[in-house]
């Protein structure tokens, strides 16, 4: 019963007795107004008591509206309209009458409707404010997190022992952990966007450009070994690998890379190759000394035999009389032993014999590319750049490529090797153009110390070597396979200094 009464005190509180207070303060308020205006104004009381209602239904609602409507229409009704002082109404003021009472309740309606309208919209506009401080305090924690997590990733960067970098969607460089920045010995700012790139080798920089530009376009993994210029100026070799972080979209939206120092790795694989060449070199050796000493056993017995025989056939002959028939006998042998010695001469023969070898339609200036990949290694282990001046829409030959790759493998290592004791830069180029005599002319040119005269003469002689250790067999094979192109290989000096080893392969009819 207790919570039934003070429910219905409430009620009554609320919808009677402050929309009475409220209908009674304004109504007054107008009455008392109209006492001092009536002398100055015309029917000051049409006005104040519609602001009267309006006031009313503004702060008490509809309740207040209509009973400030009552109020007013009692009041006026009873000071107003003649009869005044009475409650009766003249029949010419009765129309009046209806009409300030319609008037009245349209202002309530409306009033009361539009105080309503916004205190909806002040609602509306408060859970809005409410919702809009909600998000914005979820975004500041969003943010918060998001900037933890930040700085959290920053400190596992730097904390790893490895030079990692960040780039935009573009390939532009934007961050840097502090193992990278203490490496090349620059502040982050003088790295950004594309000026990482000057700290590659010269030689490695276009090739490491080239590979990053189509991984940026086509958005795929990169991957490539490279040189790069520490803060003492000197280049260490490093396996630079980065992957795409993809947007929800799939677009790019930012590269994560990271820098693995192959020094180590790169030096002790040069030095493999320097081991299997020198181990390659015994090898030769060791197989040209076994065939020697082959050689020398197998016709040690043969010619023994032939001449112990010859001396016999000689003492038949003198015996008196000549014993023609053993001395015939004996020369048989002679003849037999000396076959044999000649069956050896031509195993050894067979090693050198030129053999006709199937050709194909070849791109010399393809097979040149080919072969400078192949000699890249090689090149930096020696400190030799080589450069290439290729003529362009040279015609296909028709040769062995492998023979041909051999002669200028053979020229191009002989060119290196000649420039060891020279002073850089070293440079080995390679050239190619077409003769207007239906001929393709080859160039590989060093700089090194030239070849002699009295030597020039001789390069090309089996077994003549200008190499302490050297066999004197490279060249004269190479000049082979060139004459069996029907070509010609010749060397020259430069006048820029170096030598010059030239041939030429004939084009097809």
């Amino acid at each position: 019963m207790t919570a039934y009464a003070e429910r219905l005190t409430q009620w009554v509180e609320a919808y009677f007795l402050k929309p009475c207070a409220i209908a009674v303060f304004f109504v007054i308020v107008a009455l008392l107004w109209t006492f001092l205006l009536q002398h100055e104004i015309a029917y000051p009381f049409v006005f104040l008591f519609f602001g009267a209602i309006m006031g009313s239904a503004w702060f008490g609602g509809m309740i207040a509206g209509f009973m400030a409507v009552v109020l007013s229409s009692l009041l006026v009704t009873f000071f107003f309209i003649p009869p005044v002082f009475s409650m009766s109404v003249a029949k010419e003021s009765q129309s009046f009458l209806a009409a300030f009472i319609l008037c009245a309740v349209g202002i309530t309606v409306v009033s009361s409707s539009r105080k309503r309208a916004e205190i909806v919209i002040r609602e509306a506009r408060d859970r809005l404010e409410e919702k809009v401080r909600e998000r914005t305090a979820e975004l500041e924690q969003s943010n918060l997190e998001i900037q933890e997590s930040e700085r959290q990733l920053r400190l596992l960067t730097e904390a790893i022992p490895q030079q990692i970098w960040r780039a935009d969607a573009t390939g532009a460089i934007e961050y840097c952990n502090q193992h990278l920045i203490e490496y090349l010995g620059k502040p982050l700012e003088s790295l950004r966007g594309e000026a990482f790139f000057a700290n590659l080798h010269p030689e490695d920089e276009q090739l490491f450009r080239q590979g990053w530009l189509r991984a940026v376009e086509a958005g795929i993994k990169f991957e490539m070994e490279a040189r790069i210029r520490g803060a003492n100026g000197q280049y260490r070799w490093f396996l630079a690998r980065s992957i795409p972080q993809l947007s929800a979209n799939g677009k790019v939206a930012r590269w994560y890379g990271i820098h693995i120092d192959i020094e180590e790795q790169h030096r002790a694989q040069q030095d493999l190759i320097v081991a299997q060449e020198h181990l390659s070199r015994l090898s030769h050796t060791l197989s040209m000394a076994e065939m020697a000493a082959s050689i020398a056993h197998e016709l040690n017995q043969p010619l023994t035999a032939v001449v112990t025989h010859a001396y016999a056939c000689r003492e038949w002959l003198r015996a008196q009389p000549a014993n023609l028939t053993k001395a015939s006998a004996t020369a048989e042998k002679i003849v037999q032993e000396s076959t044999r010695a000649s069956a050896v001469v031509s195993r050894v023969r067979t090693l050198f014999r030129k053999e006709v070898h199937e050709r194909e339609t070849t791109d010399i200036n393809l097979l040149i590319r080919d072969l400078v990949r192949l000699l890249r290694d090689e090149a930096i282990r020696r400190e030799v750049s080589i450069a290439l001046e290729l003529e362009q829409n040279l015609p296909c030959l028709e040769i062995d490529p492998i023979q041909i790759q051999q002669v200028l493998l053979n020229l191009a290592t002989n060119g290196m090797e000649a420039m060891v004791q020279s002073p850089p830069p070293r440079e080995l180029k390679i050239r190619t153009e077409y003769r207007g005599n239906g001929q393709i002319l080859v160039s590989v040119e060093d700089r090194g110390p030239g070849v002699p005269e009295e030597i020039a003469a001789r390069i090309f002689d089996p077994f003549f070597s200008t190499k302490s250790a050297g066999m004197g067999m490279g060249l004269a094979i190479c000049r082979s396979i060139v004459e069996m192109h029907d070509g010609r290989l010749w060397v020259a000096n430069s006048i820029h200094g170096g030598a010059v080893f030239q041939f030429t392969i004939r084009t097809p009819a």
